[in-house]
């Protein structure tokens, strides 16, 4: 499809949009291996409370335990739809003369960081362990032509890809810069020219 009919929040007038890409979908998933063992724990605490309550013949502690359960599952399935529109909203949008990184949530975060192509100086792609490679996810480093530390993006699926795909935008964007300030120096001399014509 053409690159025309993409448009984003925050575009800029005289900016084309060339392609986006959200993270890997590690980034979804390591939040639940990491409380992976405490929900486990969690479950293993209701069935004894469970079975405990079916145990006390009073009503009050039955009522309390589905209410618990309840408000447990409800804050689980919160936290895992909020982690689902999250990973939406993470969107790294790449047009012909910058490099947005949006880092936005539902509530609490809503940041983005413009990388300005010609600032590029060196692109690389970290990619170790076993685990990355095989479900071929890593990092970008770019590092700029100022003094400032480069800057990572993090979780890129097939990061050889976008990186080689960036690289030809760069190069893009460099050679227009190029034809821009030639046309100009040309006019520029022409006019010059012109002002130092003698008089007729």
């Amino acid at each position: 499809m053409p690159t025309e009919e993409y448009n984003f929040k925050g575009q800029l007038k005289y900016e084309q949009f060339e392609f986006f890409f959200r993270r890997h979908w590690m980034k979804f998933l390591q939040p639940f291996f990491f409380t992976l063992p405490i929900v486990l724990f969690i479950l293993l605490i209701l069935f004894v409370l469970g079975r405990l309550t079916l145990m006390v013949d009073l009503n009050f502690v039955r009522v309390f335990y589905v209410f618990f359960t309840i408000i447990l599952s409800f804050g689980f399935l919160s936290m895992f739809f909020l982690q689902v529109i999250n990973f939406y909203f993470d969107l790294v949008i790449v047009t012909d003369c910058r490099i947005l990184v949006v880092n936005k949530t539902v509530f609490l975060r809503n940041n983005s960081d413009a990388i300005d192509l010609t600032k590029i100086q060196d692109i690389a792609v970290e990619a170790e362990g076993v685990l990355r490679n095989y479900l071929k996810y890593g990092a970008l480093l770019i590092t700029l032509s100022t003094s400032s530390p480069p800057i990572t993006i993090t979780y890129v699926p097939d990061p050889h890809y976008y990186l080689e795909w960036t690289n030809r935008v760069k190069r893009e964007h460099i050679v227009q810069r190029q034809e821009k300030n030639k046309q100009s120096s040309n006019k520029e001399s022409y006019l010059q020219d012109i002002y130092n014509m003698p008089p007729t």
